[in-house]
């Protein structure tokens, strides 16, 4: 098999878990992060994944405190949950630019792309102190494109876009690319789209979005 090479040439389904990996705390010990690194640039203690745990009677032994942490924080400062929101939303464009090329016409690719709208109209309006709790890009563009009192003409046609968009291929399904089944026995049906031309004109949204958020260089 041919999967997951880079994850070392003799990966086998008959390898063994490494259980403290599903447990928040245990990762402090390898120094790792995602990509878009730490909020506030903490250091945390180096260690070797050599010594992974496969039982939890082990991880229990060693790690005492193995509940101490479900990896989740509160209460962040707000230039911080900003932040977190920025890092977050250039890392989905950042997959969504390399699936593009390496996935053209995946559903998956249109899935992070529309992730990655999604994400860039809740951090805008974030910034306004304004949120929302929808998926429905729809909505979404509408109330950014209220609340920051857009005027440029080079976001015509984004609220349009997006509300057709959720209407006419979605069919207001938000899971639409997510999941191959929806509620009330819908199914995915979108085996006729050219993933390559909605991809072409959500790349232009978060271009746009970029562009008014002022990173068009940091993403």
């Amino acid at each position: 098999m041919n999967l997951f090479k880079a994850l070392g040439n003799d990966l086998s389904y008959k390898d063994i878990l490494q259980l403290d990996a599903s447990f928040s705390v245990a990762h402090v010990n390898y120094d790792k992060s995602p990509i878009f690194g730490e909020i506030d640039g903490r250091n945390l203690a180096k260690g070797s994944r050599k010594n992974s745990l496969s039982s939890e009677e082990k991880i229990d032994d060693v790690i005492g405190c193995i509940n101490s942490f479900d990896g989740t924080e509160k209460d962040l400062k707000k230039d911080d949950q900003i932040s977190l929101w920025k890092n977050y939303w250039i890392e989905y464009i950042n997959a969504f630019d390399k699936l593009i090329d390496s996935l053209p016409s995946s559903i998956v690719t249109i899935y992070v792309g529309r992730q990655a709208i999604e994400i860039g109209f809740k951090y805008l309006l974030l910034i306004t102190g304004k949120t929302k709790m929808t998926h429905d890009l729809g909505e979404l563009s509408n109330m950014f494109l209220t609340e920051c009192n857009i005027n440029d003409s080079y976001m015509d046609g984004v609220d349009v876009f997006c509300e057709r968009f959720c209407e006419y291929i979605e069919g207001g399904n938000v899971e639409y690319f997510r999941y191959p089944e929806y509620k009330k026995n819908t199914y995915f049906a979108g085996n006729c789209l050219d993933i390559g031309w909605l991809s072409y004109n959500f790349a232009l949204i978060i271009l746009k979005l970029l562009h008014f958020a002022d990173l068009d260089t940091e993403a």
